[in-house]
């Protein structure tokens, strides 16, 4: 540049070329060039324009920056920048075709936010082209704009605009943290926890890469790498070019901007996991060589399914039921004191404390309100949770698992559970967990869900032992290790390709997601 600004503890200083060498570069210019072009003569006068109103516009540029009331967190970090006495980036009176480049990036963006759904004013496109027109035309007489304010205000747009693109692609245009969590209000203040998936943020250093990108000849390059490279994420813009239903590009729009949340954990392509996608109702068990499906009862509209990513660590076999508190202090304490409901459920209470069993007849509502007491269902076939439970870390309690209701799988929606998820093949999904176990192994847990042994030994066994009251005494099992653990993932897709085909699927929108994404992300639309 012909100046340099810098800034510490408020001081400011300016350092500009003396006007005597100004004169002698226009002079030895034009000694130079005996047959000078209209074209140059204009770059002459457009250089003039920005030499002259240098410090002006910086003065005016550091007064818009301190008193900006922007929200957007691409904006906040470009007015930081400027603040922090970040060199211009795109009006340089050192070198004049930064306005080319400066023209070539509005156009680029332009481009993209009609490619991926957005309005151009997005990314200030209107705004940042009628600024460069009057440097083309060099007109501000018709504007009422100075020079300055007209460089200031270019300059800004400009980077924000380029920080909005890279930051937006990046890491998407909204938090789901944000818009998520806050939509089921607790009883005891707050809200539930709907989204858990640790997702990558922008941190410093990517802010600082992208403002060096900047600097260079061609900073569009660099945008381009901001795009997720998710395979989905090109097959859904080529679906929003041919879609011009109000609703289904909503609905594309929404599972685009979900693909830009990266996950920071994600299975790699030699690792077996679980899929659960809410949507779909479905499980997919994803290995390298083979996928199989499995509908899923998720969580009812009021105890909904949260969205997060574990590990599989435990399949327990038949399991009691500890009825969570939610669940003990809505539906269950109302019946405190009928021994005929508890005994119809298979319930029992034990008093914290001591350890001690207590008769229901004995309790009172308010005493298991109180949470003194808690309460589980007896194991066995006609417990809530079935024969097998698959258990992995998260703060909500919520499992795979079997359940005692089965019809429930045949129905079209199956938004039914306190939260927790149904799986409708449990013993499949066991086999999958555990890939390197042995057909004794895999008949153990047969004999002890009351499923028929398929080994010889197992057969042997179960023969040998058909006349015992306990049969299963001698292989008794309460539960089994999965190692390694085997990750799994329950997410909301409302357009996703079936895992087993490949072929896109769209699905109910259960939770009304895409509505909160479509709100969320509604200021960048056309």
């Amino acid at each position: 540049m012909l100046y340099s600004k810098s800034r510490k503890d408020c001081q400011k200083s300016y350092y500009q070329v003396t006007g005597i060498f100004i004169v002698a570069l226009i002079t030895f210019a034009t000694a130079c060039h005996t047959n000078v072009t209209p074209a140059e003569v204009e770059t002459q006068q457009r250089l003039r324009l920005l030499i002259d109103n240098v410090q002006d516009a910086n003065a005016y540029l550091e007064q818009i920056v301190y008193h900006n009331n922007d929200s957007l967190s691409a904006d906040l970090t470009a007015n930081h920048y400027y603040i922090n006495g970040g060199e211009w980036l795109w009006i340089n009176a050192n070198n004049i075709t930064r306005l080319t480049i400066a023209d070539s990036l509005a156009n680029f963006l332009k481009q993209k936010a009609r490619e991926i759904g957005f309005s151009p004013n997005a990314f200030l496109i209107d705004s940042i082209h009628n600024a460069l027109a009057h440097f083309q035309n060099l007109d501000f007489d018709s504007t009422g704009i100075s020079v300055s304010q007209t460089m200031a205000n270019l300059e800004l747009n400009l980077t924000k605009a380029y920080l909005r693109y890279a930051i937006g692609q990046r890491y998407g245009f909204m938090s789901p943290h944000k818009a998520l969590n806050h939509l089921d209000p607790r009883n005891g203040g707050g809200y539930r926890i709907l989204y858990d998936i640790d997702i990558e943020q922008p941190t410093d250093d990517y802010t600082s890469e992208v403002l060096v990108h900047a600097a260079e000849q061609e900073p569009t390059k660099f945008l381009v790498t901001c795009e997720t490279r998710h395979p989905l994420y090109h097959r859904l813009i080529s679906l929003l070019s041919t879609d011009t239903t109000t609703e289904g590009r909503r609905r594309i729009l929404c599972n685009m901007e979900r693909l830009r949340w990266r996950h920071t954990s994600i299975p790699n392509a030699n690792q077996r996991y679980v899929f659960v996608n809410i949507p779909s109702q479905q499980l997919w068990a994803i290995a390298p060589d083979s996928v199989f499906s499995m509908r899923i009862c998720c969580g009812a509209w009021k105890t909904k399914t949260p969205l997060f990513t574990s590990q599989i660590r435990l399949i327990q076999l038949n399991p009691e039921w500890n009825i969570p508190g939610s669940i003990l202090r809505d539906e269950v304490s109302p019946h405190a004191g009928d021994s005929a409901y508890f005994a119809r459920n298979r319930y029992f209470i034990i008093q914290r404390s001591t350890g001690d069993t207590i008769q229901p007849q004995k309790v009172t509502a308010l005493q298991l309100k109180s949470g003194s007491y808690r309460v589980a269902q007896h194991s066995g076939p006609y417990n809530s949770l079935g024969r097998l439970i698959f258990r992995f870390n998260n703060q909500f309690d919520v499992y795979l698992h079997d359940t005692n209701n089965k019809s429930t799988f045949n129905n079209e929606r199956r938004t039914v559970s306190h939260g927790c998820i149904r799986v409708q093949r449990p013993f499949d999904l066991a086999k999958f967990v555990l890939p390197e176990a042995d057909e004794w192994l895999l008949d153990k847990i047969r004999m002890n869900i009351d499923l028929q042994p398929e080994s010889e030994k197992g057969k042997k066994y179960k023969k040998e032992h058909a006349e015992d009251n306990n049969p299963i005494s001698g292989i008794k099992m309460n539960s089994t290790n999965v190692t390694p653990n085997v990750p799994v993932l329950i997410d909301y897709y409302t357009i996703y390709p079936n895992p087993e085909t490949d072929e896109l699927e769209i699905w109910p929108d259960r939770y009304e997601y895409d509505i909160q994404i479509a709100k969320a992300i509604k200021p960048f639309l056309p």
